[in-house]
């Protein structure tokens, strides 16, 4: 396996992961009540769908970070890991297109 290879299933993770993050910058800032009871961000249009959707999107982002970050793939990395998971999460950003890491020969 070369130095950036990744299997499938790690490189859809990790898109589907900045999805996830893309469409949570989406979401409207939450208004918030400060304690001297002055109101920030009152007129940013959130709405209480908007928090059903943060809430979605959080855990959606969890469980995709979990699955990015305990993959068996990092188990068989040597001391690059670092350096890997940054190429990961630019392959995955331009949509990359990593062989599987069993179709590499």
């Amino acid at each position: 396996m070369s130095q950036h290879d990744f299997p499938a299933d790690l490189v859809a993770a990790e898109q589907q992961r900045q999805e996830a993050l893309l469409a949570l910058r989406q979401v409207p800032p939450r208004p918030w009540t400060d304690a001297a009871g002055t109101v920030h961000r009152a007129d940013t249009g959130w709405t209480p769908d908007d928090g059903e959707r943060e809430a979605r999107l959080w855990e959606r982002l969890r469980e995709l970070s979990i699955t990015v970050g305990d993959h068996p793939h990092w188990s068989e990395r040597g001391d690059d890991v670092v350096a890997a998971r940054m190429r990961l999460k630019q392959l995955a950003g331009e949509g990359g297109s990593a062989e599987p890491a069993d179709a590499v020969s």
